[in-house]
């Protein structure tokens, strides 16, 4: 399998993604195989519940939409699993979206927003960190944002005007983001994460003469959108997904509602880091099925 190969210069990120053939770029064991750093961070990328826009069929990109009941009641179920909850894995940092749609969602998982007894919502104690991260947010889908998903790009731009009373392009239009950009934020933030479980590595474990055990796991939550996600998934372990992966009507990877994605992420000293796919859009923990089925078919 060719795995992915993130590589940072500097202040600058630069993402190398191989096709499905095996590349040169691959690290070999007389090289950066032999430089592989005693730690991996596991990546699980958990998508939030459901809204009211997704029942309706709008697309929501940047915008927001509030959890339907039914969408807190999932999330609720997934904060019961301890195969998400990080009572079981203890997650090494947590993040979210800044979009509240994410933000809720990963607040009702990890238990920090529980329903009382006369079902009011209240604030529980905890002592998570959660990180709220806009490079974590869903990718900017222009001027569709906010109407139905049936509508193209000239259809959507026809409405606004209409909506403005123009018939010109002095219109407000939300930005439209690209894969590339929104994966380079991505592989910003993965780099950062990288480098924070390093100096992690070198004042906790080395100091502690661990360096020749099992390498350390660092399990980072991280809970955002559907696009996103779909987005890491093709640029990073695309040729990894099993042939007949679970499409929408439109034919992309679906990702379900609270479902998580599991991503390894081996660095290197060479600044470099792969990536391999651990599991795809699992949702054992929605139906009580702890490690049922295999890890990711």
């Amino acid at each position: 399998m060719t795995p992915h190969v993130g590589i940072a210069i500097g202040q600058i990120e630069v993402d190398i993604k191989t096709d499905t053939k095996p590349s040169t770029i691959i690290p070999s064991p007389s090289d950066d195989d032999q430089l592989a750093l005693p730690f991996f961070i596991r990546l699980h990328l958990i998508r939030h519940g459901e809204t009211h826009a997704n029942v309706q069929n709008i697309v929501l990109g940047q915008g927001d939409s509030p959890l339907t009941e039914n969408g807190v009641s999932v999330a609720r179920l997934a904060a019961s699993s301890d195969l998400i909850n990080g009572s079981r894995l203890k997650y090494w940092r947590h993040y979210c979206s800044d979009l509240k749609r994410a933000h809720r969602t990963a607040k009702i998982v990890l238990g920090i927003e529980k329903e009382s007894e006369n079902n009011s919502i209240e604030s529980a104690s905890s002592d998570i960190n959660l990180i709220v991260d806009s490079r974590l947010r869903e990718l900017a889908k222009g001027p569709r944002e906010g109407y139905l998903k049936k509508y193209t790009h000239k259809k959507a731009i026809a409405l606004r005007r209409e909506a403005a009373g123009v018939t010109d392009n002095n219109i407000s239009v939300p930005k439209l983001e690209s894969l590339d950009d929104a994966y380079a934020r991505v592989v910003n933030w993965i780099n950062s994460i990288v480098e924070e479980a390093s100096e992690d590595y070198e004042t906790t474990c080395r100091n502690e003469g661990e360096e020749d055990i099992e390498p350390k796991v660092y399990d980072v939550f991280a809970l955002s959108h559907s696009a996103l996600i779909r987005t890491i998934i093709h640029k990073m372990v695309d040729n990894e997904l099993p042939v007949d992966f679970d499409k929408t009507k439109e034919g992309s990877l679906r990702i379900p509602n609270l479902s998580r994605t599991i991503i390894d992420i081996q660095p290197y000293k060479s600044k470099r880091w792969t990536s391999s796919l651990n599991r795809l859009t699992d949702i054992s923990h929605l139906n009580d099925a702890a490690n049922s089925g295999p890890p990711y078919l």
